[in-house]
C-alpha cells in the first residue's frame, strides 16, 4: 500500500508541476497523453498505471482550482473586506482578508498603515489587482507564495467609508488569542526575545531572521512543526500525571492542536502534524501498528488535494522533507549510536538537516555547514523554551505573579538561541552559496541521499555502479558548463533605473547598477546582489557608470560589499559620488577587450547639464553591436555616427531622448527599454515608442528581465511569458 501511495503522490505532483509550468497547455493533449502512456505502462506492470491516472488528475485539479480564481484588475471598486489574519511587517501591517463587492468574492491581500483588529469589517474604495510576480530569474516571487495561500488579489485602500464587527465566533477566538500573546510577551519579555516568541507562536515573520534562516533553524523551530509535536506532547504528558484516559488526552490534545491551527490560519505544518496525528489516533482505537512514512505521504496528499498550489510553498516543502528525515533516515542512524541523550539529539539534527539541505540551497542559494552543530546545541534549549511559554500561555491569567520568574529564565533561554545564532553565524566561511538550480536538482540530491542509505551494503557491486553513475552525471554535467561558458547581455529588471550585465564567458561586466529606493524598498538588497549571487557571480570584472544619477549609480556601495569590483569606470564628469573607490576615468575612443569583442567609448559626456554628463558606449560582442548612451538628452544624440543592432533606449524611454532622426541613423532591429512600472515620469513616451516604430521592443515593464545569448545565432529572451506563473 505504501508503494502505490507513493507512485501516486509522485504522478499527481508531477502533474501539478506541469500545469504550473506550462499552464497554457490544452488539458485534451494532457488527457490524451496519460491515455497513451496509461496503455504502454499496462504492457510493462500493471501496478504502475496508477502512476498516469494521479498525473492526469495532478493537472486537471491545478486547472479547476486556477479557473475558479478571478485573475482581473479593478479600479475604483467598492469592496467589503473582512480581516482575516494580520502581520506586523516593518512598521506597517499586512492582512490577509475576505474581499466581497459586485462579481467579486475571494481572499486577498492588504498592506496598510491602518492597525485594523481581526474580524472588523470595513467597506472602502479600492483597487484590486493581481499581486506582483518576480520579473527577474531565480528571486522570491510573491505572487507565487500567495497561491500558494489561496490568494489572488492585492487590494490598495483608497477610502474607508464605515466599519463594523464580525459575527463571527472563530475570528473573534482569533482576535483574541492574537492579542492575548502580543500583550502577554510584549509585556514580560525584552524586545528580541518577545519578537521571537510571538513569531513561533502565532508564524510571523521567524523566516526573515537571517541568522536563525542561514542556520537552517527556521526548518526545524517553525517550518517542521515541531512546536506542534510539543504542544501534544506536553498535553499527553499532562493529562499522564493527572491519571486520565490515555484515549481522551490524545483526542483533547488533537482538538487543542486543531483549535490553535485556526487560530493561526492553519500553516502546513499545522496541518500536517494533525492529519499525522490523527491517523495514528485512528491506529491506537483500531490497535493497528502504525506506519509513520504512509501517513506523511497521505498528509501530503491530502494537502495537495485541497491546494495543489501548496506545491509553490516553501514552508510546505521543507517541512515535509524535513519529517522525512526524522522518519526515513532517523531510524537508521539509531542503529549506529550509543542509546543516550546527545547521541539522539545528534541523529535526530543530522537527519533533519541531511533531508532540508538540498532544498535550503534551491529556496535561500546557500547553505551553513556549521548549521547542524546549531540545531544540535540550540533545539534543546528551544524544546525547553517552548515548553515554559505553553505554560505561561496556559496558566498567566490564573497565577500571573507565580510565573514572573518563569518570563525571566524564558527571556534568557530566548536570548540565548538569538546570541547563539548571531555567533555561529559570524562565521562566514562555514558559509556556503549556489547558484540557482531548477527544483529537480534538490529532488536528485535528497533521493541520492535516501539511496545511500537504504542502499545494501552487502552488496558492493551494486554500490560501485550506482556511485560510479551519479559521479559520471555530475562530472559531464559540470563539464558542460566549463566547456560551453555563457556569452550573453542582460537587461536586469531592476525598476525605474539601468543595470545591463555583460557575461563574457564567466566575465562578468555592469554597465550601470540602479538603485532605486522607495521607503523599505532596496533594488540592490532585493533584486542586484541576490539575482548576480544566484548566477554565481563573485568577481566583476568592471562597472562602467553611465553618470551619477542614483538610479544608475546608487546601488555601487552594496554591490562593492557583496563582490570582488575590480575596476569602476565612467568620465571625468562623474567622479564625485565615487571619489572613494578611485574610478579611473574612460575617454572617446577607449577600448577594453573583451573574449568575445569589446567595449568601445563613443562619447565621453558634455560637462554642465546632468545627463548630457553620460557617457555612451558600443558594445561588440561576437560582431552583435549594442549602443547604450546612459541619460543622453536628445540634442547630443546627433555627435553619435555609428549603427547598431540593439538600441539601449535612453534614459527609460523619456521624450527629451532618442530622437526619429537617431533611430533612424542607428538603424537598430531591437531596443531596450528599462523603466519602472507605473512610474511618475510616465516612462516609456508615447513619443518614443512612436519613433522606434518597426523596431522590436523589449521593455521590463512587460517582459521583466531581458536576456540576449549570442551563440550561432543572436536569441533575445524576455522572462516574463505572459502568463500568470511566468
Amino acid at each position: 500500500m505504501r508503494k502505490k501511495i507513493f507512485i501516486a503522490l509522485i504522478g499527481f505532483i508531477s502533474g501539478i508541476g506541469l500545469f504550473i509550468s506550462f499552464e497554457m497547455l490544452n488539458p485534451i493533449y494532457i488527457l490524451l497523453l496519460c491515455i497513451i502512456a496509461g496503455l504502454l505502462i499496462s504492457i510493462i506492470d500493471k501496478k504502475l498505471l496508477i502512476f498516469p491516472i494521479a498525473f492526469a488528475i495532478g493537472f486537471s485539479l491545478s486547472l479547476y482550482k486556477f479557473n475558479q480564481y478571478n485573475l482581473s484588475n479593478y479600479t475604483d471598486k467598492t469592496l467589503e473586506i473582512t480581516i482575516l489574519e494580520k502581520r506586523a511587517v516593518n512598521d506597517s501591517y499586512r492582512y490577509f482578508v475576505k474581499a466581497k463587492g459586485k462579481d467579486i468574492s475571494e481572499k486577498s491581500v492588504v498592506f496598510s498603515d491602518y492597525d485594523f483588529d481581526i474580524g472588523d469589517i470595513y467597506l472602502i474604495d479600492g483597487q484590486i489587482s493581481i499581486p506582483n510576480k518576480n520579473t527577474n530569474p531565480n528571486l522570491f516571487n510573491y505572487r507565487n507564495y500567495l497561491i500558494s495561500k489561496g490568494i489572488t488579489s492585492n487590494i490598495e485602500i483608497q477610502n474607508i467609508r464605515k466599519s463594523a464587527k464580525s459575527s463571527s465566533f472563530f475570528l473573534k477566538l482569533r482576535k483574541n488569542f492574537y492579542m492575548y500573546i502580543h500583550n502577554l510577551f510584549e509585556s514580560n519579555l525584552s524586545k528580541k526575545s518577545s519578537d521571537f516568541v510571538i513569531s513561533v507562536i502565532l508564524g510571523e515573520n521567524l523566516i526573515q531572521n537571517e541568522d536563525v534562516k542561514d542556520l537552517g533553524l527556521a526548518h526545524i523551530l517553525a517550518v517542521s512543526g515541531l512546536h506542534i509535536d510539543l504542544l501534544l506532547g506536553f498535553i499527553l504528558y499532562s493529562f499522564k500525571k493527572l491519571k486520565l484516559n490515555y484515549k481522551h488526552a490524545y483526542l483533547f490534545g488533537l482538538l487543542v492542536c486543531a483549535l490553535y491551527g485556526s487560530m493561526i490560519g492553519f500553516p502546513f505544518s499545522v496541518i500536517r502534524v494533525l492529519i499525522i496525528n490523527f491517523i495514528g489516533f485512528l491506529a491506537f482505537l483500531l490497535q493497528e501498528p502504525e506506519d509513520k512514512i504512509k501517513s506523511l505521504l497521505v498528509a501530503a496528499f491530502l494537502i495537495l488535494l485541497s491546494n495543489p498550489f501548496a506545491l509553490l510553498n516553501a514552508g510546505f516543502v521543507l517541512s515535509f522533507v524535513a519529517t522525512s528525515g526524522v522518519y526515513l533516515i532517523y531510524p537508521k542512524l539509531k542503529k549506529y549510536l550509543k542509546n543516550n541523550l546527545i547521541s539522539d539529539s545528534i541523529g535526530f539534527t543530522a537527519s533533519i538537516q541531511a533531508c532540508v539541505l538540498p532544498f535550503g540551497a534551491f529556496y535561500y542559494g546557500k547553505i551553513n555547514l556549521i548549521s547542524m552543530l546549531a540545531n544540535f546545541l540550540i533545539l534543546p534549549i528551544f524544546t525547553i523554551s517552548m515548553y515554559l511559554i505553553l505554560v505561561i500561555i496556559v496558566f498567566y491569567p490564573l497565577i500571573r505573579f507565580i510565573l514572573m520568574p518563569i518570563f525571566i529564565i524564558l527571556d534568557y533561554l530566548i536570548n540565548s538561541i538569538l546570541n547563539l545564532t548571531f555567533l555561529l553565524n559570524s562565521f562566514s566561511f562555514f558559509n556556503i552559496e549556489f547558484i540557482h538550480q531548477s527544483i529537480l536538482i534538490s529532488v536528485y540530491l535528497y533521493c541520492l541521499i535516501l539511496v545511500s542509505i537504504y542502499i545494501r551494503k552487502s552488496n558492493k557491486e551494486l554500490m560501485k555502479k550506482f556511485y560510479l553513475i551519479n559521479l559520471l552525471f555530475v562530472i559531464l554535467s559540470l563539464g558542460f558548463e566549463k566547456i560551453n561558458p555563457e556569452t550573453s547581455f542582460s537587461m536586469i529588471d531592476i525598476g525605474q533605473g539601468d543595470a545591463f550585465l555583460i557575461n563574457d564567458r564567466g566575465d562578468y561586466y555592469l554597465i550601470d547598477v540602479g538603485g532605486p529606493k522607495y521607503d523599505d524598498y532596496d533594488s540592490g538588497e532585493k533584486i542586484l546582489v541576490p539575482y548576480l549571487k544566484s548566477i554565481g557571480v563573485k568577481n566583476i570584472k568592471a562597472v562602467l557608470i553611465s553618470h551619477e544619477d542614483s538610479d544608475h549609480s546608487g546601488n555601487i556601495d552594496i554591490l562593492n560589499d557583496n563582490f570582488n569590483v575590480e575596476h569602476i569606470l565612467t568620465s571625468k564628469n562623474n567622479i564625485n559620488s565615487l571619489v572613494k573607490y578611485n574610478p579611473e576615468i574612460i575617454k572617446k575612443d577607449d577600448v577594453i577587450n573583451l573574449k568575445n569583442g569589446y567595449i568601445s567609448c563613443i562619447f565621453d559626456g558634455e560637462f554642465g547639464e546632468e545627463n548630457a554628463e553620460s557617457i555612451g558606449l558600443l558594445i561588440n560582442i561576437k560582431g552583435t553591436k549594442i549602443i547604450s548612451l546612459g541619460d543622453l538628452p536628445k540634442e547630443y544624440e546627433d555627435s553619435i555616427d555609428e549603427k547598431a543592432d540593439i538600441l539601449k533606449v535612453s534614459h527609460h524611454g523619456s521624450k527629451t531622448s532618442t530622437s526619429k532622426e537617431f533611430v533612424e541613423k542607428v538603424k537598430p532591429k531591437a531596443a531596450l527599454i528599462s523603466a519602472g512600472r507605473n512610474n511618475r515620469y510616465g516612462h516609456p513616451s508615447s513619443e518614443v515608442i512612436n519613433n522606434l516604430d518597426g523596431v522590436k521592443i523589449f521593455n521590463t515593464q512587460t517582459d521583466g528581465m531581458v536576456k540576449i545569448y549570442f551563440d550561432d545565432e543572436v536569441k533575445i529572451e524576455k522572462y516574463l511569458k505572459g502568463g500568470f506563473f511566468k
